[in-house]
C-alpha cells in the first residue's frame, strides 16, 4: 500500500508540477524565441524592429488566409507557415503596438466580403471550386490601410521589407514633400518662339511623382531647399548655384535623403537653338556632377568619358544600306546586371539609358559604394566626343576597347562624411585682417550626424519618356505603354528613400529553399558523361556518312541506287557502334538513377532506423546504469 501510495502521490505531483509550469511559463515567456533555422527565417531585422517600435499609433495586420483551399499545395502552405511565424516575430517585437489577426475567408461567408473589400485578390485553383485567399491588410488608427493582394512566395526574400514598408506608411501617413532639382524639363516647358524654344510635354516618371509625393520643383540658379523638405531629387544638375550646393550639401549631412542622377552626356538636355549659332546646340555643355560633394565623400565621375557594354548595347538600325550594328551608348539592362540582394533592384525587368558614367571611389574614400546596377565584364570607356556630332556606331565599335570590367552605374553611397563647405555658407563675407570671424550659424553641420544615405545613378537620360515608355492615341485618349522599368526603378528608389535609415537598412531575405546539393552535383555529372557520349555519337554519325558520301561518289554513273559491298559493311558496322552507344547512354542513365536511389536508401535509413537505435541504445544504456547503481 506504501508504494501504491507513493506512485500515486508522484504522479499527481508530477501533473501539478507540469501544470503550473506551463501556466507560469505562458505568464512570463510567452514573449521568449528561438530561432534555430539556418536562414533566420522567423527573425526579423534590427531595423525592421526598430520601425515598429517606434509606432505612435496601434496598427492591425490581418492575415487573410485560406487554409483548406490551399491544403492540397504545399508550396502555399509552407509558405504560410513562414509568413505566421514572420508576423508572429513583428507583432512580439512591437512592445504590444502591433496587433495580428488571421481571418479565413470561407466561402460565401462574411470574411470574404471583408477580403474582398480590403482588396486582397483570390486566386482561381484548377479542379478547385473554392478561390484562394493569402494577401495581407494592414490599418491604422484611422481610416488610411495599405494591402498586399496576395503573398507570393515567389517573392518571399522581399516580405520582409514590404511588411515594414507598410508598417512604416502607416506610422507616417502624410505625403512626403519632395524637393526636385533639376536643368531638365521635367515637368514641361512652354514655347518660345523668340527664343528658339519648343513646347515640350511633361516627363511621363514626373506625372508618377505627383501622385506619391507633395514634389517642389527648385530651379538651379535657387539659393535654398524648400524648409519642409523630406526628400531630395537632384536629376542632371547642371549649373548648380553655390547657395543651392550648400543647401543640398546641409540637407544630406543632416540625414536627408537623396537620389541623384548625374550623366557625363546627357542626351535629353537639348539646349534651344540659336539663329546666330547653328552649332550651338552640338558644343553646349551637357555634362552635370556634383564635383564639390562628391570629392568631399571620396566619390568620382569619370570626366569626358562613358561606359560602353557591347553585352547590354542595344542593335539598331544604321548606314546607307540599314544594317543592324551595335549601338555602345545604348544600352539595355536586365536581371543580370541587378542586385538581387536588394529589395530595390531584384524584381526590376529592364532599364533602358544613354552613354552611363563611370562611378568610381577614389583613394581614402569617406563613403562605400553596394552597386545596385552594373555593367557587364565587356564595359569599355568611351569618349564623350564621339557621340556629340553625328556619331558613327560602326567606327565607334571598331575603336572600342573593354578596359573597365564590370563597373556600378547605379549604387547606394553610404558612410559618415564631411562637408563640401567646411567654412560654412558660401556667400559669408570674408574676415578681414585682425577682425574677429562673426558666430557660427547654429544649423551649420560640419560633419554628417550619421552615416548618410544617398543613391547615385550615373544616368540621367533613363528619365526622359523616348527611352521607357511610348504614347498612342486611341479613339481620341492618349495611352502611355511601357517598355522598360525606369519609372519603376525612380519611384521605389524615392519610396525607399522617403523611409528612415531604419527602413532603408531591410534587405532581402534569403531565399528559403534548401537543395539537395549532393543530389544536384550527381545529376550535373551525369548530365556531363551523357552529354559527352551523346556528342561521341554524333561525331561518330558525322563520320560515317562522310564516309558514305565518298563511297557514293566513287560509284559508276547509272548505279546510284545500288549499295557496294563496301557501303553494306560500313553501314552495318554504324549500326552496331549505334546500338552500342545507346546501351552506354542508357548505363549512364541507370548508374546516375542507382546512385541517386542509393542515397535516398541511405537517408531514409539513417532517419527511421540509425536515428530511432541509438535513442534506443541510448536509454537502454541509461537503464543498465541506473540498474547497477541501485544494486
Amino acid at each position: 500500500m506504501s508504494k501504491t501510495l507513493l506512485t500515486t502521490t508522484g504522479l499527481l505531483a508530477g501533473a501539478a508540477a507540469f501544470l503550473a509550469v506551463n501556466l507560469l511559463s505562458d505568464r512570463t515567456l510567452s514573449g521568449a524565441r528561438a530561432d534555430l533555422t539556418a536562414n533566420g527565417l522567423y527573425t526579423v531585422s534590427e531595423g525592421a524592429r526598430n520601425v515598429v517600435r517606434r509606432l505612435q499609433e496601434p496598427v492591425t495586420l490581418r492575415l487573410y488566409y485560406s487554409g483548406s483551399a490551399a491544403a492540397d499545395i504545399p508550396q502555399v502552405r509552407t509558405y504560410a507557415q513562414r509568413v505566421k511565424g514572420l508576423l508572429a516575430e513583428f507583432a512580439s517585437a512591437s512592445g504590444g503596438k502591433l496587433r495580428l489577426v488571421e481571418i479565413d475567408p470561407e466561402p460565401f461567408s462574411e470574411d470574404e466580403d471583408a477580403a474582398t473589400a480590403a482588396g486582397i485578390q483570390p486566386m482561381a485553383l484548377r479542379d478547385r471550386p473554392d478561390p484562394l485567399y493569402f494577401g495581407l491588410q494592414a490599418s491604422g488608427s484611422t481610416d488610411e490601410a495599405e494591402v498586399i493582394p496576395f503573398l507570393d512566395p515567389s517573392r518571399e526574400t522581399s516580405l520582409e521589407y514590404e511588411v515594414t514598408r507598410i508598417i512604416h506608411k502607416l506610422g507616417n501617413p502624410e505625403q512626403p514633400v519632395l524637393a526636385v532639382v533639376s536643368a531638365l524639363p521635367l515637368a514641361g516647358r512652354q514655347a518660345m518662339p523668340w527664343m528658339g524654344v519648343q513646347e515640350e510635354p511633361g516627363y511621363q516618371v514626373y506625372a508618377e511623382l505627383q501622385d506619391v509625393f507633395d514634389v517642389r520643383q527648385v530651379m538651379p540658379s535657387g539659393t535654398a531647399l524648400p524648409e519642409d523638405t523630406d526628400l531630395l531629387l537632384v536629376a542632371h544638375p547642371k549649373g548648380v548655384s553655390d547657395d543651392l550646393l550648400y543647401a543640398i550639401d546641409q540637407f544630406i549631412l543632416r540625414g536627408g535623403h537623396a537620389l541623384i542622377l548625374v550623366d557625363p552626356w546627357c542626351e535629353s538636355d537639348r539646349p534651344p537653338s540659336d539663329p546666330n549659332d547653328p552649332m550651338a546646340q552640338f558644343t553646349a555643355e551637357r555634362s552635370s556632377s556634383l564635383g564639390r560633394l562628391f570629392d568631399a565623400w571620396g566619390l568620382a565621375l569619370a570626366d569626358g568619358v562613358f561606359l560602353g557594354d557591347p553585352g547590354t548595347a542595344l542593335t539598331l538600325q544604321a548606314g546607307e544600306r540599314r544594317q543592324p550594328i551595335a549601338h555602345l551608348w545604348y544600352q539595355e539592362l536586365g536581371p543580370d546586371n541587378f542586385d538581387h540582394d536588394d529589395v530595390l533592384t531584384q524584381s526590376l525587368p529592364s532599364i533602358v539609358l544613354s552613354t552611363p558614367g563611370h562611378l568610381m571611389l577614389a583613394e581614402g574614400a569617406a563613403v562605400r559604394l553596394l552597386p545596385l546596377v552594373s555593367t557587364t565584364g565587356e564595359a569599355g570607356e568611351i569618349s564623350t566626343s564621339a557621340v556629340q556630332f553625328m556619331p558613327d556606331p560602326q567606327r565607334i565599335l571598331a575603336e572600342f576597347v573593354p578596359n573597365a570590367g564590370v563597373s556600378p552605374i547605379a549604387a547606394r553611397v553610404q558612410g559618415k562624411v564631411q562637408s563640401a563647405f567646411p567654412d560654412g555658407h558660401p556667400a559669408r563675407p570674408p574676415v578681414a585682417e585682425g577682425q574677429e570671424p562673426p558666430a557660427p550659424d547654429p544649423a551649420f553641420r560640419a560633419e554628417s550626424d550619421g552615416e548618410i544615405n544617398v543613391i547615385v545613378v550615373a544616368d540621367a537620360d533613363l528619365l526622359a519618356d523616348a527611352f521607357w515608355v511610348s504614347r498612342q492615341n486611341l479613339f481620341g485618349q492618349e495611352i502611355v505603354m511601357v517598355r522598360a522599368g525606369n519609372g519603376d526603378f525612380v519611384l521605389a528608389a524615392l519610396d525607399n528613400l522617403s523611409g528612415s535609415n531604419d527602413l532603408i537598412s531591410v534587405r532581402s531575405r534569403v531565399r528559403y529553399e534548401r537543395p539537395f546539393t549532393v543530389m544536384q552535383d550527381l545529376q550535373r555529372e551525369a548530365d556531363a558523361r551523357f552529354a559527352r557520349t551523346a556528342e561521341d555519337l554524333e561525331a561518330q554519325l558525322r563520320e560515317t556518312e562522310t564516309k558514305l558520301n565518298a563511297l557514293q561518289a566513287q560509284k559508276e554513273d547509272g548505279a546510284s541506287l545500288i549499295l557496294s559491298p563496301e557501303q553494306q559493311a560500313e553501314i552495318e558496322r554504324f549500326q552496331e557502334e549505334r546500338l552500342a552507344t545507346r546501351k552506354r547512354l542508357r548505363d549512364v542513365q541507370y548508374d546516375l538513377r542507382r546512385d541517386i536511389e542509393g542515397l535516398k536508401t541511405s537517408i531514409k535509413l539513417v532517419n527511421i532506423g540509425l536515428v530511432p537505435a541509438l535513442l534506443a541504445l541510448v536509454a537502454v544504456s541509461l537503464a543498465g546504469v541506473r540498474r547497477r547503481r541501485r544494486a
